[in-house]
This record gives structure tokens, sequence and C-alpha cells, in this order.
């Protein structure tokens, strides 16, 4: 993005001020992160050193559904987060708790509603993915249990989106290291104390969920307190038309959004998995210490949702303007640091993960594709940040789907042509394009805001 005169030289008290805000919340939460991924590389570890590659296949190709049913309510986390740092930058408290009412009842319901759509999901599954035997019965094993989950991951993502929107940062890292160690420790016990393999990784996330939401309740209760006394619960201030029917559409278009995401990595796993089990355990692989990067990274995505949301509730160009520049310029520094580290170490993690000779081999032949992968895909995390903190759902709707109809026919291409090699690249070409697609929409997003007078 071009520098601004407006938001001052590289080293001005105001951009300082920026940049250490930005630190502020980019560095606990992302070290919060970075214990999401790591539920997965366990879950992958532990059925790693079984002696068949299907249980690894198992429970990626069971997470990834269940993440598919449940995108759909995923947005739950993001619009919060948008809607709440707007409120706060506007300084309307009672819009803060109006809008934390109204979205932990919608969670309630959404969360109800994975447990029965887990019914229609395992009878269509197997029908579409390309996996064997092994690896389908699995998921349906883990799906079966983690779908009763679903109304504390709901409520879980509106007590984050809050405690993101208000900048309650600790309460933001106590809340996601509270649940990813539970599910980890679960994690082991299940799995090597009582010897229950895919079914035990299924319970474990189960618990950590539950766990978590009493955590949250209290964070959430806590961080409220700068803002006075709650309003009442009232019919009428749960069911505000105008109010329900922007959530809904920032929902809707969310979750468009990121169940496009989350497609175009079944569609890799499922393309891996046409080639064979072992190609789909490596994929996995991959997708572990990708979300390694995504998860780190995105520390900087959420420092610039929060502050991007103040800034058009304060109606403040000159600090979008800023909040936009420091995240970008941070951010891009951590992405190429995050890339040497894989080129020092990658081969190593993956050793950790798995240490099926042939998983190994495939997964170690990928790995150049996942060092280049935090360089090229930190614009997508700081761009979706930046229109989520404007509310600007829209937009990031249109350019994913634009992304997808590029990727579609190069990831059916870079099989034909590359093998695992060619599906690796089609994917990192995907996640440039939704950097680049979001970027050229941000003068969209300036019209939210007023600059500031000389005087200001």
């Amino acid at each position: 993005m071009k520098t601004s005169p407006e938001i001052g030289s590289l080293f001005s008290p105001e951009r300082i001020k920026v940049r250490r805000q930005v630190w502020g919340i980019a560095v606990p939460v992302m070290l919060a992160n970075l214990t999401i991924p790591l539920v997965g590389l366990v879950d992958t570890a532990v059925m790693g050193h079984f002696d068949q590659s299907y249980y690894i296949g198992a429970v990626a190709m069971g997470s990834f559904v269940f993440s598919l049913m449940t995108i759909a309510f995923g947005f739950q986390r993001m619009a919060v987060t948008g809607l709440i740092a707007q409120a706060k930058g506007a300084a309307d408290f009672a819009l803060i708790f109006s809008t934390l009412y109204r979205s932990s009842i919608v969670a309630i319901i959404l969360g109800i509603s994975i447990m029965f759509l887990a019914v229609p999901v395992l009878w269509i599954a197997p029908k579409v993915l390309s996996a064997s035997d092994d690896v389908l019965n699995g998921m349906a094993q883990y799906i079966s249990i983690i779908a009763f989950a679903g109304p504390g991951i709901c409520l879980n993502l509106v007590g984050l989106g809050f405690l993101f929107g208000v900048q309650h940062i600790r309460g933001c890292m106590a809340q996601m290291i509270i649940i990813n160690l539970v599910n980890i420790v679960a994690n082991l016990v299940f799995v090597f104390g009582f010897d229950l393999k895919i079914e035990g990784v299924a319970l474990a996330s189960f618990l950590a969920q539950y766990i978590g939401l009493v955590v949250t309740f209290f964070l959430v209760r806590s961080a409220c307190r700068p803002f006075g006394k709650p309003p009442k619960w009232t019919f009428a201030l749960l069911s505000d038309a105008p109010a329900l029917m922007r959530y809904a559409a920032l929902g809707r278009d969310l979750t468009i959004r990121t169940t496009a995401i989350l497609l175009s990595e079944i569609i890799v796993l499922n393309t891996a998995g046409g080639m064979n089990d072992d190609a789909l355990a490596a994929t996995q692989v991959g997708f572990v210490l990708f979300g390694v990067i995504a998860y780190g990274l995105d520390g900087f995505a959420h420092a610039v949702e929060a502050l991007v949301g103040n800034a058009i509730g304060a109606k403040s160009l000159v600090d979008f303007r800023r909040a936009v520049a420091e995240s970008s310029i941070l951010g891009g520094i951590a992405a190429v640091a995050v890339a040497v580290i894989l080129w020092l170490g990658g081969g190593l993690l993956i050793k950790v993960i798995t240490s099926i000779p042939s998983v190994l081999t495939l997964a170690n032949d990928i790995m150049i594709w996942i060092i280049v992968m935090p360089v090229i895909s930190v614009w997508a995390f700081l761009m979706d940040g930046v229109f989520i903190g404007a509310t600007r759902a829209s937009i990031m709707r249109n350019a994913m789907l634009v992304s997808m109809l590029f990727f579609l026919p190069l990831v059916y291409l870079g099989r034909l042509w590359g093998g695992l090699d060619g599906i690796w690249l089609a994917f990192n070409i995907l996640l440039g394009l939704r950097g680049v697609t979001l970027w050229l929409k941000l003068p969209e997003v300036e019209k939210d805001t007023q600059p500031l007078s000389p005087s200001a």
C-alpha cells in the first residue's frame, strides 16, 4: 500500500504508538495461536506413530469435514470482533452489550444445529470423498463424537470475538491456551492411556470445548466491567431487526468466503487422497505445518482487525491507514522470519509428526512449498483482518470466489503435470490471489472513514 503523508514518517511518534499497539496485540496472540496447530500436530503425531497411515488420513479427513460443517457457523468470531471493535471505537457501550447478547443466543441455536447436521454429513461424505474405506470409517467415528461439542464451539467463538473486539488480549490468550492445552493433554491420555485411537482424539476435542466455555464465561464477564452496568435481557433488545439483519448479512458473506477457503483445503486433501494414502498423509503433514504458519502470522491479522474496527468506529482515516501500514510492515518481517525457521528446521518437524518412511519421503519432497508459504500467505491474512475490522464481508466473499475460479483448474492441472508438487503449487497461488484481490479493494474500505482535521 502506498504510504500517505497523512500517516506520518516511519519513526514519527504517531507511527511508533501504532507499532506498539500492533505488537502489543500481535505477539501475545501469536503465542496463544501457536497452541492451536499444536493440537493438530499432536493429533497427527499420535496417529502417525501407529502402524498404518490411514489413521492420519482418517483424523485429517474427519477434522476437515467437521470444519466444513462448523464453518457455516464460524463467522461468529469474525463478525463479533468487527462489530464490537466499531462499537468500542464509537464509545457506544450499550451497543457492545446488545451485540454480545444477540450473538450468544444465535450461537446456542447454531451449536445445537451442528449436532443434527452430522447425520446427513456422514451419509454424504463417503459418496464424494476419494479415500480408502479405512480412512472413511475412521472419519465417521471422529465426526460422530465431536459433533456434540457444537454448542461449546459456537459460544467460545462469540466469547473470543468479543475479547478481540474490546482488545482484552490477556483474556484471548487465556481462552485459547486453556482450550488447546486441555485438548492436547486429554488427547495423550485418551489415546495412549486408554488406547482409544481415533475416538480418543475426538473425545479430547469435545472435553476441551466445554472446559473452555466455563473459562470464557468468566473472562467475558471480567472484560465487560469497564463498560458499566449491562442492560437487562429483553425481547426487544434481542430481536432488534436491523441489527439482526446486519449480523445475518455478515454471517452469510463470511460463511461463503470461509467455506470456499476450507473447500480449497479439502480439494487439496482429496486430490492427494486420490493418489494414495501416503500422499494424503504427507499432505496432512503439510497442512499441520501450514497451521503453524497461519495461526502464528494471524496475530497481525487480529491486531489489524481491532485497530481498523476502532478507526472506523471513530471515523478516523489516519488511524485506519496507520493500522494497515504498521501491520503490513511488521507482518512482512515476521513472515520472512518464519520462512527462515522452516528452511532450517522443517525437516526435523516432519520427523516429529510421523515416523512412516514413505510419508516422510513425500512430506520432505513438498517442503519447499511450505517454506515459501509464509511470505505468500501473510498478505491474505492481513487483508482478511482489515476487512473483518471494517465488517465488509461482501468484499471478502467476492475476492475469495474470484480466487477459487483460478484455483480449481490449477489444482487439477497441477496434479496432472507435477503430482503432489503441482497440487501444493496451486494452493500457494490461491493464497497469493487472496491477498492481491483484497488489497485492490482497500480504497473502498477507506470510504467508511473520515480524515481527521489538521488540528486533531
